[in-house]
């Protein structure tokens, strides 16, 4: 094998296990600099003692809902959606409990399943 298949080959390696990775770390990219994110809804405490909305997505990553920029129907604990979302850049957090976001749109909602 010359030098230049080893190189290549190489190449394509290191491009497939960083393109893997990245698809399996980050969220879908979505339109105008949203992000689509499919997960579930918790009702949390603050340390206060007040309550805090968060989204856990299938990724592993967790977001700050901020209730007034929210659809009411979305804040139910253990609701699954897929949502648009747009992290808010120089947001204060009150709760810190993930990135905090605006809802850009909702693609879908499903109750939690009765228990």
């Amino acid at each position: 094998m010359t030098d230049v298949a080893r190189l290549l080959r190489g190449s394509c390696a290191v491009a497939l296990v960083a393109f893997a990775l990245s698809a399996c770390t980050g969220e879908e990219k979505g339109p105008n600099g949203t992000l689509k994110v499919d997960g579930t809804v918790h009702m949390v405490q603050s340390q206060d003692g007040g309550t805090c909305w968060k989204f856990s997505s299938t990724k592993g990553h967790d977001y700050e809902f901020q209730p007034a920029q929210v659809p009411k129907d979305l804040l139910t604990d253990g609701g699954k959606a897929v949502l648009l979302l747009k992290p808010l850049k120089d947001a204060g957090s009150f709760c810190k409990v993930g990135t905090v976001v605006t809802v850009d749109s909702v693609i879908s909602i499903t109750a939690p399943a009765a228990g």
